[in-house]
């Protein structure tokens, strides 16, 4: 307890040499303190009393402090939001910083756009981590548009706050991509906190309101929305997989054409091996999509049975008899996929 009490001493007045002196004396002290899950650790005590050295000292020693809440939820960078040389000294040290979520969901990023200003919030999007090394410029974008759409507790965006508390700073976020038809928890776009806004004068709300309008921002209540529980199933869970869907079909797509090739260089036991194979596939990897398959499936069936008979008369016979056995897979899936479609006639009528 002695040693923390000097520590937080030290970081008041960003005397590093008293921190290493307290670290020789204890030097299990940053992690006692890191195994707190709420505390004000001495980032924090010297990022509140502006000794940035210290504070980034500390960082250097013990990266993960930079990231611990305090007992009211603010991280170093939330409470370093006022001070641009203390904000920027952190993100040199950790810029994975703008990720970092404090009280009621709150990111630097929605402090930036309530206070607005502008330095702050272009410097968190040029230090967003994915924007660095070798990732592309497009996902990079992508990554730069997560950010600026990201929501507090309250499903407010930074337009939402910029709305709210700097409505100057909206043309900026609009020119960044933000959404700008988000729906917050209670029901209002940036539109509408701009027209209900009563803080605001008349002649900075029509600028505002115009600047919106000219982004196609709209209200609420005429903004698209599923009207149904099954388009909100859909969006959220059909959708994604769509090109997953699509993906498996030119796979099998693919294997057809394989045994059809097959077929054709030796036919019928090629063809056989093949067909069995396509079908477990199918049963496995593409059981939503076989109704799409089975026609072309049983075309290529006949067609196989067709030629064998003209090739080789002789082995007709052993073919015949073990057309049934092939014949089988198919036949259940159309079955089921017939009484799937009876259930769901009967119920709709």
């Amino acid at each position: 307890m002695i040693s923390c009490g000097k520590l937080r001493e030290a970081a008041k007045a960003g005397n590093i040499d008293s921190l290493y002196a307290v670290i020789r004396k204890d030097p299990y002290i940053l992690d006692r303190i890191d195994q707190v899950p709420f505390i004000d650790t001495p980032v924090q005590v010297a990022v509140t009393s502006g000794q940035d050295d210290f504070a980034v000292e500390v960082m250097n020693l013990k990266p993960s402090l930079a990231r611990k809440l305090n007992t009211d939820g603010y991280s170093p960078i939330h409470l370093a939001i006022q001070d641009e040389r203390m904000v920027l000294c952190l993100f040199e040290i950790d810029k994975d910083l703008v990720r970092v979520k404090g009280r009621e969901g709150y990111a630097p990023l929605h402090y930036a756009a309530e206070q607005g200003n502008l330095r702050f919030l272009a410097q968190f999007l040029v230090n967003s981590p994915e924007c660095h090394g070798f990732n592309t410029y497009f996902y990079c974008s992508s990554m730069r548009k997560k950010l600026l759409n990201w929501k507090d507790k309250d499903g407010n965006t930074a337009l939402h706050v910029a709305a709210y508390n700097q409505p100057q700073m909206i043309k900026f976020l609009l020119n960044c991509k933000v959404k700008v038809n988000e729906i917050i928890s209670s029901g209002k776009t940036p539109l509408d906190v701009i027209q209900e806004l009563q803080t605001l004068d008349e002649a900075s709300k029509r600028d505002s309101m115009k600047i919106l309008r000219n982004a196609e921002a709209l209200n609420a209540s005429l903004t698209p929305r599923p009207r149904h529980l099954t388009q909100i199933i859909e969006n959220k869970y059909y959708r994604p997989r769509k090109s997953i869907g699509s993906s498996a079909v030119l796979v099998i797509l693919v294997l057809i054409l394989t045994s059809t090739y097959q077929a054709t260089l030796s036919p019928p036991g090629a063809f056989i091996v093949t067909f069995i194979l396509t079908l477990g596939l199918l049963a496995i990897v593409a059981s939503r999509i076989t109704w799409l398959l089975l026609p072309p499936l049983l075309l290529l069936y006949f067609c196989l049975l067709s030629s064998t008979f003209d090739i080789s008369p002789e082995n007709a016979p052993v073919f015949i008899a073990f057309a049934p056995l092939l014949s089988l897979p198919i036949m259940f899936r159309v079955i089921r996929h017939a009484k799937c479609l009876g259930k769901y006639t009967g119920e709709k009528l």
